[in-house]
């Protein structure tokens, strides 16, 4: 008996010593994974950064969401009265019933958050992960009610749900795995639903798989800057807290300052706010070409003649602001630099107070930030051109033609010109797609060198094309260069071969106040098939009235 037991005690020691080694093993594991997981998120956001990219986040997307649910609240208030008073048929239809659900849906969404965001005394995290769980609900919201919309009606005007997608990614600021997981949802929704929406057209398949990616790319840019951003924030602040032991004078060694400067591409300077003196670093008479210490510096702003009134404006505004206590402004600036030429700068001004926290110094850096500004400006406009033509894209031309409709003056007119190629898919059997596609160019350099001053020239997909003029002049040029269109595109040669390319041309104009973007393109479109049903190879204008 005593040997069983002890033979037993012996074998649950082992038996223990497994399950421990086992148990180590897994917290191992689980540290190694925790670790790993560690490292790649501080390749996003350091961990030092976290609170100050959160605090970020909510200043920024809490005025973008406020805006979004007030106007969200307004069109749903009104969608839902004119399904409730205005329509004939009320919710007797399901239609009608499935729209009003949507409307209901968005409008509870929108006042509980406007609710939540003023009644609740919520910590940073909770406003962000507020803001967040409201931004998911509108782009999922858009995506669905895109994807009901285009079940009923595939309209060249229903962009709004991409729309909403861009300016998620341009405007709001979040982690990156919240933006790619919802991005991949939306457009995961929006492109096979669309594609199969408008019968498996492959243009629809690569136009938003392009718009997918370009939202990936301004996100991911904006990011970076946002990032960059709060890393030169915390450089500033570090710096500053080294000039606290001095108000006048740099507190970093000359040896410091000159390895900073030649690790960085900024200006550094000191303004004395009481005194009104500025100093700035060398770089400052390197760039643009001026003595490294004023003695009144509102003034030397206030006299320049080479600055823009407008940034005049907004650096008075920034000293004004630490004057009056504010710890830190940031600002764009296109300042004139040695030379005549302009370049973006943007200024970062933190407050450095005295014992009492009464403002004494101004520490301050410009950055060189023209490329970041071209970039983005190469961005938005590849975001408005037509890959295979280079005109503008649909999305630019309707957004223009919204926006211009709001913009007309007394006396102006808003044209608009629609271009359809007549028998387009007997010249691609015919002579094959080679040849479709050189007709498509030339009949988009046809339409956009000669166009008249203002004009601007889209392809509205496939073989159409739109011009937009706003014009206070006769319509007689527009017509003359509508006709043209239709004469030169006779000409076209493939390889000297007439291949009898033909098209029709809709126009229509609308004046202040005599209808919107939905009825001015309603118009061209019925002058189109006006032009159709005349025999083809012509002009047609619907005239207004």
């Amino acid at each position: 008996m005593e040997r069983k037991a002890v033979m037993q005690g012996k074998g649950n020691c082992i038996l223990n010593g497994e399950k421990s080694f086992q148990t180590e093993g897994r917290e191992q594991r689980a540290s190694s994974l925790a670790v790993m997981a560690e490292r790649i998120r501080e390749q996003f956001i350091p961990a030092g950064m976290e609170r100050d990219f959160v605090e970020e986040a909510v200043r920024i997307n809490r005025v973008v969401m406020t805006a979004i649910a007030f106007f969200a609240i307004g069109a749903e208030l009104f969608n839902v009265t004119r399904v409730l008073f205005l329509s004939q048929s009320g919710l007797q239809t399901q239609n009608n019933r499935i729209y009003f659900s949507f409307y209901l849906l968005l409008l509870a969404v929108s006042i509980g958050y406007l609710a939540a965001d003023r009644l609740l005394k919520l910590k940073i995290r909770a406003r962000y992960g507020m803001a967040l769980a409201f931004m998911s609900v509108f782009l999922l919201w858009q995506t669905l009610f895109y994807m009901y919309d285009i079940s009923r009606s595939i309209s060249l005007g229903k962009i709004m749900a991409v729309t909403t997608l861009v300016a998620f990614s341009a405007v709001s600021v979040m982690k990156p795995l919240y933006a790619v997981c919802n991005l991949l949802l939306n457009f995961g929704l929006l492109i096979p639903y669309t594609y199969a929406a408008c019968g498996n057209d492959s243009g629809v398949l690569i136009n938003y798989s392009l718009m997918a990616g370009t939202c990936f790319i301004i996100y991911f840019v904006r990011f970076h800057d946002i990032r960059t951003e709060l890393l030169q924030k915390q450089e500033i602040v570090n710096i500053s807290h080294q000039l606290e032991e001095s108000r006048k004078q740099f507190s970093l060694s000359r040896e410091q300052y000159a390895l900073i400067l030649q690790k960085s591409n900024f200006i550094t300077f000191e303004w004395d706010i009481a005194g009104g003196e500025v100093r700035f670093s060398e770089e400052w008479k390197k760039v643009f070409g001026k003595e490294g210490r004023i003695a009144d510096a509102e003034k030397f702003i206030r006299e320049g003649r080479s600055l823009k009134r407008q940034y005049k404006t907004e650096i008075l505004q920034c000293m004004e602001s630490l004057r009056n206590g504010e710890s830190c402004v940031k600002r764009d600036l296109l300042l004139p630099v040695a030379g005549g030429a302009e370049r973006w700068f943007e200024l970062h001004l933190i407050l450095q107070p005295d014992e009492t926290g009464a403002p004494v110094v101004g520490v301050g850096m410009l950055f060189d930030i023209m490329d970041q500004k071209r970039r983005i400006l190469e961005l938005e406009k590849e975001l408005e051109t037509d890959n295979f033509t280079r005109l503008l894209n649909k999305t630019a031309l309707e957004s223009y033609g919204v926006r211009k409709m709001g913009e007309l003056r007394p006396g102006e007119r808003l044209y608009m010109l629609i271009l359809d190629m007549d028998s387009f898919k007997r010249i691609n059997d015919n002579f094959g797609h080679p040849c479709g596609d050189y007709v498509l160019r030339q009949v988009a350099g046809l339409m956009r060198d000669p166009a008249p001053k203002g004009a601007r020239v889209g392809r509205l997909g496939g073989d159409e094309f739109g011009v937009l003029l706003a014009t206070s002049r006769r319509k007689e040029e527009f017509l003359q260069y509508a006709q043209k269109l239709v004469e030169e595109v006779r000409d076209i040669r493939w390889q000297d071969l007439d291949v009898e390319a033909r098209c029709s041309i809709g126009i229509s104009s609308l004046g202040a106040g005599e209808g919107n973007w939905e009825k001015l393109y309603g118009d061209a479109d019925r002058a189109l098939y006006m032009a159709k049903r005349a025999g083809k190879d012509c002009m047609r204008e619907l005239e207004a009235g």
